[in-house]
């Protein structure tokens, strides 16, 4: 199963629902790609909401890391 994404807004807080499994490729640019685009377009309040996450590997670990690294670069917080 591949990761899925749904993005939505509660308040000032921009929350990606994120589904499936996070792991090496197509997955994890998924993520890389969704958060940078929101905080490019001004969202600098971001939560990943992972409770239908079934599986993250070492790559998807990473790339959380580096979410919440850009996030704070541009001014925001991404939170798990």
């Amino acid at each position: 199963m591949s990761v899925k994404l749904n993005t939505r807004q509660v308040g000032d807080v921009t929350v990606i629902d994120v589904s499936g499994r996070i792991t090496l490729g197509e997955e994890s640019n998924a993520i890389r790609n969704e958060v940078r685009n929101l905080t490019a377009s001004g969202n600098r309040k971001i939560l990943l909401n992972l409770g239908d996450v079934s599986y993250i590997d070492s790559t998807g670990i990473g790339e959380l890391v580096a979410g919440f690294t850009s996030a704070a670069k541009g001014g925001g917080t991404m939170n798990c």
